[in-house]
């Protein structure tokens, strides 16, 4: 039985700043016993919770599931204790995995050399098991494991998010340094808007803010887009649960009014870019979006 198991504890990852955004967002779908820490959030939740915070969340970058703690003083241990791991739990020859690692305060000192020592574990257990072993596929894998070493305190966790995030799919095209969707959408909460009040956003480029509006409004989940979630992979994950979820979500999505929310840009590119990105969402079409200089808009209150 792996720690998330026994404990139906895990942790998100958020932008620093964005802790008590996603703690108030995570016990709106049912988390439990939230600990806000750096750069984080740990809560407890069973399954279901689990596959609606990481399809609903707007503000976490990722959500990772421990599988074992240990002490970590080198490489070696390292290797041996990930090791015992039956990794054919998660994952077959078939499907590509990657390894991301984080370090601090400890004798292993290299994220990078700690990634791949975990990697070397997973491929050589498979190799010896069946002959083979699984491809890494460092950018878009079926699956992620994380580690992180902290004062020699190891923990790896499967990341159940499928990748970051942030990257919802809307997004085909954008331009010059594009805003972060998970952060277009905390700058709309702490904006305090609701949808009583229409939302204009001047100079939209390719229509993140106007994109994460229309997810907030629409009761849309972030991860409407998304295919492959990590959570999919571990070895409880209950098909019939995540069905349900996905076809609730579905019925609870809510229409958008005329002129609710509209975008400008002087750039005529950004603004056939934003029509196309918010064309992938439910409604994304209603979404007014012009090509106009900001000087030349008259808002009324």
């Amino acid at each position: 039985m792996y720690q998330y198991q026994k404990t139906n504890r895990y942790f998100a990852q958020t932008a620093e700043g964005l802790e008590e955004l996603f703690a108030e967002e995570a016990e709106k779908l049912g988390a439990e016993d939230i600990e806000k820490a750096f750069k984080g959030v740990f809560f407890t939740c069973g399954a279901e919770t689990l596959y609606k915070i990481n399809y609903f969340t707007r503000i976490a970058t990722r959500i990772v599931a421990p599988l074992i703690s240990f002490d970590c003083h080198s490489t070696r241990y390292l290797y041996n204790t990930v090791s015992k791991i039956d990794f054919s739990d998660f994952m077959n020859l078939d499907d590509t995995f990657a390894v991301f690692a984080n370090v601090a305060g400890s004798i292993i000192n290299h994220s990078q050399y700690a990634a791949l020592c975990v990697k070397d574990a997973i491929v050589d257990q498979f190799r010896k098991k069946y002959g083979e072993r699984p491809d890494v596929n460092p950018k878009t894998p079926d699956i992620w494991f994380h580690i992180l070493i902290n004062n020699n305190k190891a923990v790896l966790s499967l990341e159940t998010s499928g990748g970051s995030l942030h990257r919802r799919g809307y997004r085909k095209n954008a331009v010059e340094a594009p805003m972060m969707e998970n952060v277009a959408a905390a700058v709309i909460d702490l904006s305090g808007w609701d949808g009583e009040k229409p939302l204009v956003d001047p100079m939209c480029g390719s229509g993140t803010v106007l994109a994460e509006a229309l997810i907030k409004h629409c009761n849309i989940p972030a991860g409407y887009l998304r295919k492959n979630f990590g959570f999919m992979y571990m070895p409880d994950f209950d098909s019939s649960v995540w069905e349900n979820i996905k076809k609730s979500a579905e019925e609870d999505i809510k229409p958008l009014n005329k002129n609710l929310i509209s975008g400008y840009d002087i750039d005529a590119a950004a603004v056939k870019f934003a029509r196309q990105n918010l064309a992938a969402l439910p409604n994304g079409q209603k979404v007014k979006i012009q090509n106009s200089d900001f000087r030349d808009l008259e808002l009324q209150n």
